[in-house]
């Protein structure tokens, strides 16, 4: 693309990127000769850590390239924006660079890959996910070889994940979007990560029609990707599933919130869709800006399924927490009595919940930090909180503080903007891997 439209800047940066990668990829390939890969508990989570962290570095060539004037850290933050589907715009690019939105849509379709994949092949054996998580086939992995069966899931998640995205694609390009346009909101459909070509909403791509269609597949990429590999044993078990009940439970809520705004009932429910799945980006003319920003900045806070594309602390731990507090109260009425917490036809022990309140007590911790940092670099509390929020809960449009419209970064300051990535790649870790990674215990043999 950069070729055949004479981008001369990007085509160096892809070209670069590529020779820095293939090098990179020959060293290790070279460096690995002969050693056996045990994956355990601690090369996973620094495996992943190096994904999130290392793999925007790369990503971020071409982007700098594309404006040689731009300082490093902003290109990396862009890149880590699109990487973690968050979906912020730090670079301005006019829409018209199709080489650079192409980029970003794909970042943010390859984002939404990795997050599945690594969940499902770190996160999950290691119970990281959240307690009660769907059991499937593709959960049988041994925390001891979590490398195991890294190859078979790559294919699996790429089946499903690739199947999604292609119907997306057909239903926009039916309802009447060019080719490009309809590819580049699929990547920001599916990955919910949000990327538009050039628009200021999704239905300006292919109209309402359009818009449900990319409101569909922000529902599946923010839902099991567990359950969706069932599909094709003819098992349908997404309305029986708590976590697909809870994501669309808060597409309601936030749709009722929209309409008692003043809001129609389809641009309603759009806008309610996107919320709930951390995408975020407006649907339709004005998009949710009729909500107050503390219940837009609560929406996206309680985030999508597990093992999902979409960001958030996850819908299940709010379920779980739920279900502690009735038997909780239901103690307090009959002290003598024994009320286990179930879920999913599963007991939770004791010990998931003291690693629950953990995760709740860490994630508020790593946001409230975040706060501070950004305010310290310039930004009002306001803003502060709205950029936090949206970078930690990875939903990016809906910071709706910038002077580009929502999701826009850019006159933040470079050291928050770093802050600010940092917290777009925590909110893909989990706050569970980064405690363990601190933990002076994790490193002795």
């Amino acid at each position: 693309m950069a070729v055949t439209s004479g981008d001369e800047n990007i085509m160096h940066g892809f070209v670069l990127t590529a020779i820095i990668c293939a090098a990179l990829a020959l060293i290790l390939r070279l460096g690995e000769r002969g050693i056996q890969h045990l994956g355990s508990v601690r090369s996973a989570l620094l495996l992943m850590l190096m994904v999130w962290l290392g793999t925007p570095a790369l990503a971020a060539i071409p982007l700098l390239m594309a404006e040689p004037q731009t300082p490093y850290i902003l290109a990396y933050s862009d890149a880590m924006a699109q990487l973690t589907t968050t979906g912020g715009q730090i670079l301005s690019f006019a829409s018209d660079r199709e080489p650079v939105i192409f980029w970003r849509g794909l970042l943010q379709w390859l984002g939404g890959y990795l997050s599945i994949l690594l969940a499902l092949a770190v996160l999950a054996p290691l119970y990281l996910t959240g307690p009660g998580v769907y059991r499937s086939s593709l959960l049988s992995v041994d925390k001891e070889d979590l490398s195991s069966r890294i190859g078979s899931l790559s294919m699996i998640v790429a089946s499903v994940y690739g199947t999604a995205s292609l119907g997306v694609m057909i239903w926009l390009l039916l309802a009447g979007a060019p080719f490009f346009d309809a590819m580049i909101a699929m990547f920001g459909s599916v990955s919910t990560g949000g990327i538009l070509p050039g628009v200021s909403s999704f239905d300006a791509v292919a109209g309402r029609i359009g818009a449900w269609g990319g409101a569909i597949g922000m529902l599946i990429g923010a839902t099991s990707f567990t359950l969706h590999w069932e599909l094709h044993r003819g098992r349908v078990w997404h309305f029986s599933d708590p976590e697909t009940l809870g994501v669309l439970a808060m597409a309601a809520l936030s749709a009722v919130l929209l309409f008692l705004m003043g809001a129609h009932l389809s641009p309603a429910i759009l806008n309610g869709i996107t919320l709930a799945t951390t995408n975020a980006t407006p649907m339709t003319k004005g998009g949710t800006s009729l909500l107050p920003l503390p219940i837009t900045m609560s929406i996206v806070l309680v985030g999508g399924a597990a093992l999902s594309t979409a960001g958030g602390v996850k819908v299940i731990r709010f379920l779980l927490l739920f279900s502690r507090t009735g038997s909780e109260l239901f103690k307090l009425s009959h002290p003598s009595a024994v009320k286990p917490t179930r879920f999913r036809g599963q007991t939770i022990p004791e010990s998931s919940f003291t690693n629950l309140w953990v995760y709740v007590l860490g994630y508020a911790g790593a946001l409230g930090f975040l706060i501070v940092v950004v305010a310290a670099f310039g930004a009002d509390f306001e803003e502060a909180s709205n950029a936090a929020v949206a970078a930690i809960s990875n939903a990016g449009p809906s910071f709706l503080a910038g002077p580009g419209g929502p999701g826009d970064f850019s006159h933040l300051s470079p050291p928050a903007l770093l802050a600010l990535s940092l917290g777009m790649a925590l909110g893909r870790v989990e706050i569970l891997a980064v405690l363990a990674l601190l933990s002076p215990e994790f490193w002795r043999e």
